[in-house]
């Protein structure tokens, strides 16, 4: 019997060793240092946040303070011209490296695959170091044991007695900020990570006609209860789509494709008939887009691409027969003004005037003269998508790409009242070409004689918002998020959100 007591013992304790040996790893990645950038607090909360997120794994986990942690992780950035170094040192809360791992780079452009990398390069190397447990002994234990009444509290929950009560008004509360926010419907997830969203007919049930883009995908979908996928068209790899507008034609809806393929527009025109989406023109080499200039109708625009310019001329009203396109009514821009990034607002005197969204993202209002008379402090618009264009031979000797990136903002909408809406998306990752953004929101300016004045946003969204359409006949705001990126092979996912506002 005592033989069999040792034998079980003897089985059992390795089992119940195996949690310990098992259990991930708790890391907390601090500030990381920049040198050599311009923008470097940015920066360093940038690569805090790449980093954590490619350290997660099975065996370790990112944690959010160092109280919680098994081991803190630190680095530095170093930027020489073109070539970058970046390097990341592991050490237990005692003070005891563990373990230091590098990686370099010839560009920005192999920033995001050297991070995830070094994350690899960081978890094989603490993965070895903790392989038999916690690895900090002698001096590193006993300062463990000193600082561990230092650590922060377990507890997920803050309680009340522990928030000191703010002043009344210290607040804005939703009510008075987020007016978009008082009612309103979400869709269930939609395959497709959607870069652009149109409105089409109103339907009898008092739903309405939706139609999303991908790069090479026009969905069209039926919305009421819920969204009903009708019918899809695919593009060829050749061709993006980079914009996305509808217009009453004269049989109606007529849904406008603008196409880059190679480096022109190859536009095409859609339209629902029964429950297929059918072509009515292609091979267009115009930009399209539709809207209410100044709060006006909703008319159709185009604008050419120059040879070596992205947009060339002035924007026209347009009108189609069959593949012919008859401009009139040209609208004289401001300079970096163009098509995509534009609208007009009129004042309580009737003068117009002219806002755009600035290759630097901010927001921009213009005189009837062309000249400047206002600009935000903060940046608007922000977008993923885009189109490229191969550079000339100047422009290759100053930048050092062959192709350039154009990249597509978000419209702005003006009301028949004159309110100016506006989207803007902020990111963890927007370095150059290199952008990745996180979440959104829609704001809503009046024009009070000197400067647009905030009237209400939207909360912000819990994704990237590619786009945003108002509804004004029926005050209603359609927000599409992204869910899930796209990848090499997946079409990633979106949802969309129908907001009332009052």
């Amino acid at each position: 019997m005592k033989k069999l007591i040792i034998l079980l013992a003897a089985l059992f304790i390795p089992l119940m060793a195996l949690p310990a040996f098992a259990a991930q790893v708790r890391v907390f990645v601090a500030d990381m240092n920049a040198i050599g950038i311009p923008n470097k607090d940015e920066m360093k909360t940038t690569l805090q946040t790449l980093l954590a997120a490619r350290l997660n794994s099975d065996r370790i986990v990112a944690v959010g303070s160092a109280g919680e942690a098994d081991a803190i992780v630190t680095g530095t950035y170093v930027v020489l011209g073109k070539v970058f170094s970046m390097d990341a040192m592991a050490r237990t809360i005692g003070g005891k490296t563990v373990t230091r791992v590098y990686i370099q780079g010839d560009s920005g452009e192999e920033l995001i695959p050297a991070v995830g990398k070094l994350a690899e390069k960081l978890a094989a190397e603490l993965d070895k170091a903790y392989a038999g447990g916690q690895p900090a002994t002698g001096a590193a234990a006993a300062s463990l044991a000193v600082q561990a009444p230092l650590a922060a509290p377990k507890s997920d929950f803050i309680k009340n007695e522990q928030i000191r009560p703010a002043p009344v008004g210290e607040f804005i509360k939703p009510k008075e900020m987020e007016q978009a926010n008082t009612g309103g419907w979400l869709s269930k997830r939609l395959t497709g990570a959607a870069n652009l969203l149109a409105e089409g007919a109103r339907l009898t049930d008092g739903g309405r006609e939706i139609f999303l883009a991908e790069d090479h995908r026009l969905s069209y979908y039926r919305q009421a209860g819920d969204m009903k996928l009708v019918a899809e068209t695919e593009f060829r790899n050749s061709e993006k789509v980079i914009s996305l507008d509808t217009i009453d034609g004269s049989k109606g809806i007529e849904i406008y494709v603008t196409l880059i393929r190679g480096d022109e527009p190859a536009s095409q025109v859609w339209q629902v008939q029964g429950d297929k989406l059918v072509k009515l023109a292609e091979d267009i080499p115009y930009f399209f887009r539709a809207f209410s200039l100044a709060g006006g109708p909703k008319k159709l625009y185009a604008q050419a691409m120059g040879r070596d310019s992205d947009f060339y001329g002035d924007v026209f009203e347009a009108t189609r027969s069959g593949n012919e396109i008859t401009l009139k009514n040209p609208v004289k821009l401001p300079q970096f003004g163009d098509i995509y990034t534009f609208n007009q607002f009129r004042d309580q005197d009737g003068k117009t005037f002219t806002v755009i969204i600035s290759p630097d993202n901010y927001l921009v209002v213009y005189g009837s003269d062309r000249k400047e008379m206002w600009r935000s402090n903060d940046k608007f618009g922000g977008s993923e998508l885009f189109f490229q264009k191969e550079d000339t031979g100047a422009d290759v000797r100053l930048t050092g790409e062959k192709y350039r990136w154009i990249f597509m903002n978000m419209r702005i909408q003006v009301t028949a009242g004159g309110l100016v809406l506006v989207g803007k998306n902020d990111g963890f990752w927007v370095l150059g070409n290199a952008r990745s953004y996180k979440k959104g929101a829609v704001y809503c300016f009046a024009w009070n004689g000197s400067s647009l004045e905030e009237k209400w946003r939207t909360r912000d969204t819990q994704n990237y918002m590619p786009a945003y359409d108002y509804d004004e006949a029926r005050n209603e705001l359609l927000i599409l998020q992204t869910v899930q990126r796209s990848g090499i092979s997946a079409r990633g996912a979106s949802s969309l959100a129908i907001k009332k506002v009052e």
